[in-house]
């Protein structure tokens, strides 16, 4: 008579069949995600091949029906571009706060292509070391009625946050109708659309070409926003607001002109990539072990965004004067009395950084950086200021 197994040896086979099969059902689920993804990301090329073999089209403001009527400058949908480490989510929070608002967070943000209702309530100012000021709900509260049954935002492209940073001379039919879509949803609810981009700068020729309504440009001391997205990595080694400038490097499609800003500055040897995932653990390695190279593609990126997005935009609003009270009488006063835009900025604080002796070289990289960006923003060959009927452009600074 054979020898029975003890009774803990069966309970050990059990639990052990379970833990693998548990295991091949979690590797499923991951891989029907990533095929879905793959798919989405398929149809959106083949959707991108066909758009540049159309005949370009015209610009057309009026594309959406239902702004027709309207006082872009009073009503219309309102786009603030920012760099990252600007104060922007702080701007963009004052909109949210009133109910006159339906403001979009960082619409452009990678995450956003895999949303699901529980990464919403996961994302808050407290879940990280943010230093934002602590939001009354999660940063993408306003897409919870937007996302699509297996995950991510309705419309939105993976080419959005990085591909399309500086591409500015194609229509782009996905990304106008993605943004038209959400403009559409605020307007559902008798609210005025408000975007609250950190990935717009570079594009915000684009954006005043197809995108009617009030464009708001936010700067920052380039000191201010270094030194931030640098102390994050000191403190919490989190090198995401430096790797970005570098993700843009690495992924962005570029306009002839553009292309020859970065050349100038000796950036065009870095390799390229077309998939996201080997281009971000490329740019945190970068971010972690080559400073110098961190603090160059840093000041590129950001000052030409910065040239960009002041040449393009209806107002410029300088963060660390809307820090002061006669700064903040004057832009209140502007944002009133021609945006129709009456928020309370008191609160506004925004660190002015005193440089030091080891700020002297990114210092040094952000004024050639700063030249050049003027002028390639003003080359013959760069988009014009403004392809909309012509409207007054005014800095406040």
């Amino acid at each position: 008579m054979a020898t029975r197994r003890p009774k803990v040896w069966r309970v050990w086979q059990w639990a052990t069949a379970v833990t693998r099969l548990a295991t091949l059902h979690a590797a499923s689920r991951r891989m029907k995600s990533k095929l879905y993804l793959l798919n989405r990301r398929h149809l959106t090329l083949i959707r991108e091949i066909e758009n540049l073999a159309a005949p370009r089209a015209a610009p057309k403001p009026d594309r959406d029906p239902q702004t027709k009527g309207t006082d872009l400058a009073t009503e219309g949908p309102i786009f603030i571009h920012s760099a990252w480490r600007t104060g922007s989510t702080y701007f963009w929070n004052k909109f949210r706060s009133s109910p006159a608002y339906l403001a979009y967070y960082e619409p452009f943000h990678e995450s956003l292509e895999t949303l699901t209702p529980s990464s919403i309530g996961a994302a808050t100012s407290t879940s990280w070391p943010s230093r934002h000021p602590v939001l009354e709900a999660p940063y993408y509260r306003e897409y919870s009625e937007l996302l699509e049954t297996r995950g991510g935002v309705k419309n939105f492209q993976w080419t959005f946050p990085y591909l399309n940073y500086f591409l500015n001379e194609e229509p782009l039919f996905d990304q106008q109708t993605y943004l038209e879509g959400l403009s559409r949803h605020a307007q559902a609810r008798g609210r005025r659309a408000v975007f609250g981009f950190c990935r717009s700068t570079g594009r915000a020729p684009w954006f005043s070409r197809y995108m009617p309504g009030v464009h708001i440009a936010l700067t920052r001391d380039a000191l201010g926003m270094w030194r931030s997205a640098l102390d994050r990595k000191q403190a919490y080694d989190d090198v995401y607001f430096l790797a970005r400038p570098l993700m843009i490097l690495l992924t962005s499609r570029r306009d002839p002109w553009i292309a020859r800003y970065f050349s100038a500055l000796n950036l065009e040897s870095l390799p390229r990539f077309s998939d996201s995932g080997d281009a971000r653990r490329h740019v945190e390695n970068i971010a972690r072990r080559d400073l110098s190279l961190t603090m160059r593609a840093f000041a590129a990126v950001s000052a030409l965004g910065t040239a960009l997005s002041r040449r393009h935009a209806d107002m410029v609003i300088s963060m660390e004067t809307l820090s002061t009270e006669p700064g903040r009488r004057a832009i209140s006063a502007t944002l009133i009395g021609r945006y129709n835009i009456d928020l309370d900025w008191r609160d506004c604080q925004i660190p002015v950084y005193s440089a030091r002796s080891e700020d002297e070289l990114f210092l040094d990289y952000w004024t050639r950086a700063s030249i050049l960006a003027e002028r390639c923003a003003a080359r013959p060959d760069a988009p014009v200021a403004d392809r909309r009927p012509a409207r007054a452009l005014k800095a406040v600074q």
